[in-house]
């Protein structure tokens, strides 16, 4: 069943360096923030989606002491980790208990911390998202694929790097108004051409910054009177462990086939806000692309004429500011954008809103495509 799944709350934890505040600690005022919100008086499930914490925490069954440290014992948990897709992944998990009867109040909470490690390591950890048999074997890197990628697209489409360098000057001008955004100032494409390269011809501010954050809501089974927006549907893909497998690296396989599965199931209609998957700036362009929001090898251009912002042609993509500015704690970073969205549909966001938005698309992508989710949300009116 489709449609009968709705956010009640909402609880988000500002994505920063929280070097005096543990994995526990963040989830914690996530959940807290979003119970009260919702004014749940029980909750059925907690599901606990998280990536990087399993290898960098001395903790394993993460749901289950989460759920404990917040005195919710005799709850039932699950934990949820699928790289970089880890929130959507949870979210669509928390929808199927509701869909199915077997909840009718879950509270899904995301979570991921970055800063307590030296950044080398963090970047071992981070090369785990690809295939260990390719891509983080030859210790390419994310940066490295991003690069490759991006140098690709320039000569087989003729885009010039100016033109890319419009992406992130939009996320950051959108994260700007976001309390919750790490990197909340303004660039320019020049800054973006003039930051240290990373893998030419990508460099520094083409990237999303390490921090670390929490972000959870509230679903149940009924609108009521808190009902915030309406998780219609949630789709998901598998697709090649890494780039050098396909026949077509500028299109995202497992993404086309998550939206295709999603517009066949369900009437996806007035779409006014996405929040997608942009780690690189390169990742967000081929995204709008996989999702035809612009015809391929255009989206670059489309966004450097100001589409996809407030005012201009398309709907408003990543208001929130995106992976890119809001940063990206990896396996809450679904969870955010479900939020977002959530709150833009309930004209609730706290920073740049889409006024009047009705619909919305959340995007997560692990690596370069090895899996994809797409959740449809509509408002509650």
């Amino acid at each position: 069943m489709v449609g009968l799944v709705y956010i009640t709350g909402v609880g988000l934890v500002n994505v920063d360096r929280h070097y005096d505040k543990s994995v526990r600690k963040l989830a914690f005022e996530a959940s807290v923030a979003a119970l009260d919100s919702s004014m749940a008086e029980s909750i059925d499930f907690i599901v606990v989606a998280s990536s990087l914490s399993y290898l960098q925490e001395p903790q394993l069954d993460l749901a289950s002491y989460i759920a404990s440290s917040m005195g919710l014992r005799g709850v039932r948990s699950i934990a949820v980790e699928s790289g970089e897709a880890s929130g959507l992944a949870a979210v669509m998990a928390a929808k199927s208990l509701v869909d199915s009867g077997s909840a009718s109040r879950v509270l899904v909470v995301g979570v991921d911390k970055l800063s307590d490690h030296p950044s080398w390591r963090v970047y071992r950890n981070l090369s785990m998202l690809y295939d260990s048999e390719s891509d983080a074997f030859y210790s390419i890197g994310l940066g490295g694929v991003a690069g490759l990628l991006m140098r690709l697209y320039m000569d087989v489409y003729k885009v010039d790097r100016q033109t890319l360098a419009y992406w992130p000057a939009l996320m950051h001008s959108n994260a700007k108004a976001n309390p919750y955004a790490m990197l909340r100032f303004a660039i320019t494409p020049e800054k973006v051409l003039e930051a240290p390269p990373v893998a030419e011809p990508l460099t520094l501010l083409d990237t999303f910054p390490l921090g670390d954050g929490a972000a959870a809501i509230v679903v149940e089974g009924r609108a009521g009177g808190g009902a915030i927006a309406e998780i219609v549907a949630i789709e998901s893909s598998t697709g090649f462990q890494s780039i050098a497998l396909s026949d077509d690296p500028l299109k995202i396989e497992s993404l086309e086939t998550a939206y295709r599965r999603l517009v066949e199931r369900v009437d996806v209609k007035d779409v006014d806000v996405v929040e997608l998957h942009d780690s690189f700036t390169i990742t967000g362009i081929l995204e709008l692309e996989t999702l035809r929001l612009a015809e391929r090898g255009k989206a670059a251009e489309a966004v450097a004429q100001g589409n996809f912002s407030i005012g201009g042609e398309g709907p408003v993509v990543n208001p929130s500011g995106g992976l890119k500015a809001r940063g990206h704690p990896i396996g809450a970073t679904g969870l955010y954008q479900v939020a977002e969205i959530a709150l833009q549909l309930s004209g609730e966001f706290p920073g740049l809103k889409v006024e009047g938005a009705r619909g919305g698309l959340a995007v997560a992508v692990n690596a370069m495509g090895s899996s994809s989710y797409v959740a449809y949300l509509k408002a509650v009116r």
